[in-house]
């Protein structure tokens, strides 16, 4: 039987597609119960993509893993990433999420080793991917202009590009997906004028998007008051609002098996209107289904339990309101959520409330002071209009440097002094 030369092409393209795989990285990149949102979200993505066909063996999980059973928890080993009404227990999103990698084990340096297959400078198991196969990278956290933050150290756009580009020539996939989660995020792939050219991604068939541009905060969602589940005050955030808006699409399995990631970010663009979600690569990668990525075609399910996401118009724009009323900028969290704990502490713990809101309205003068000082004496400028410009990083090695040397002298950066 002889074959034409575009059937042929068109049998190999098939054969080369059923022995491709999905991989999947997932990054919480914080501690502490204050950053539940991170934690929360990873889980959440991580079940997405093991009970949408993703192999568990393909799917890397970086997670602290301190906040499940912290003892600030009123629900002791659950996570959740949405609240209900009293009455209605929810979803447990942290119930078989299994992280690979926990405690001081989520740092900078597991993270490339993973992603450029690194066995011998990892801590855990690594991407296996090869040429054939497609990467899904989530990673959720912290960030400033030109990096984002693990628990030790932040992680510096320069590192980022540089891991990607290692990916791309040891062949480790055929096409990328990036969601990142942070404060600033679109500087972490905005091109050298500070505009979204990102043609240097496209042409390592990378697509990237981000919770924000590359001067503004991204922001929490299901934060208080609005943080009760099944009639419990969780005290903290329960998820990001731009990790929120994929995951709950991706949760409907109508979505996963039809649904393109085109227009799962104008949907994500659209929803999270508290921030400026940008694009950035190879838009050819648009056209994809979202399950190319986040699971596999033939086993597509809903994540929720019968009921727990809502159905109707009407309740879809109740929750649409619901995630606008409850989010707070990310720089803000921790003194919004300082502010309700006082609000709600009894007689007895009120005293201790109230010095940690107050503690968190010090280090937030503190933060302003120490950097108004190192701009005064590196630049003269004694105004703060330099302080409170955002300028995009053009000097890289520099950029490292003094970030390096600011954490030397005066500690780790925080949520709010990486402002």
């Amino acid at each position: 039987m002889m074959f034409s030369r575009a059937t042929l092409t068109l049998i190999v393209g098939t054969l080369a597609l059923a022995n491709a795989d999905n991989f999947a990285v997932i990054v919480a990149g914080s501690s502490t119960y204050a950053n539940y949102r991170h934690q929360a979200d990873a889980c959440h993505a991580y079940k997405i993509a093991i009970k949408n066909g993703i192999p568990e063996k393909n799917v890397i999980l970086f997670l602290v893993d301190d906040v499940a059973n912290s003892h600030e928890n009123p629900f002791k080993g659950k996570l959740f990433n949405k609240p209900t009404a009293n009455g209605v227990p929810g979803v447990d999103v942290y119930e078989g999420c299994k992280p690979s990698y926990t405690g001081k084990q989520v740092n900078s340096k597991n993270f490339e080793a993973v992603l450029t297959g690194d066995s011998a400078t990892a801590t855990g198991p690594v991407l296996q991917s090869t040429s054939k196969d497609k990467v899904f990278i989530n990673f959720v956290d912290h960030g400033g202009v030109g990096l984002i933050a693990f628990p030790e150290k932040v992680y510096h756009k320069k590192q980022l590009m540089t891991t990607l580009q290692t990916m791309h020539s040891k062949k480790m996939y055929s096409r990328l997906v990036f969601y990142l989660e942070a404060c600033e995020s679109g500087s972490m792939f905005e091109g050298k004028d500070g505009k979204t050219h990102s043609s240097y991604l496209k042409s390592m068939n990378i697509f990237a998007t981000t919770a924000a541009n590359g001067k503004e905060s991204s922001w929490g969602t299901y934060c208080p008051p609005q943080d009760k589940v099944n009639g419990k005050h969780i005290g903290s955030c329960l998820g990001d609002l731009y990790s929120v808006n994929w995951m709950e699409d991706s949760d409907k399995a109508a979505e996963q098996a039809s649904e393109s990631l085109k227009s799962q970010w104008l949907l994500v663009k659209k929803e999270t209107n508290k921030s400026h979600v940008l694009k950035f690569g190879d838009n050819t990668i648009l056209q994809e289904h979202i399950h190319d990525y986040q699971g596999e075609a033939a086993q597509v399910r809903p994540v929720a339990q019968p009921g727990a996401y809502n159905t109707s118009a009407e309740e879809v724009q109740q929750h649409s309101q619901l995630k606008m009323d409850s989010s707070v900028d990310s720089r803000d969290i921790g003194l919004v959520t300082k502010f309700y704990a006082y609000l709600r502490a009894d007689a007895g713990e009120r005293a201790e409330q109230a010095k940690a809101l107050v503690s968190e309205v010090q280090h937030r003068e503190d933060s302003h002071v120490i950097f108004q000082k190192l701009v005064a004496a590196v630049t003269g400028d004694t105004s703060g209009a330099l302080l409170s410009a955002s300028m995009p990083v053009e000097q890289h090695t520099c950029h490292m440097e003094a970030t390096a040397g600011v954490q030397a002298a005066c500690g780790r950066f925080t949520d709010y002094s990486l402002k």
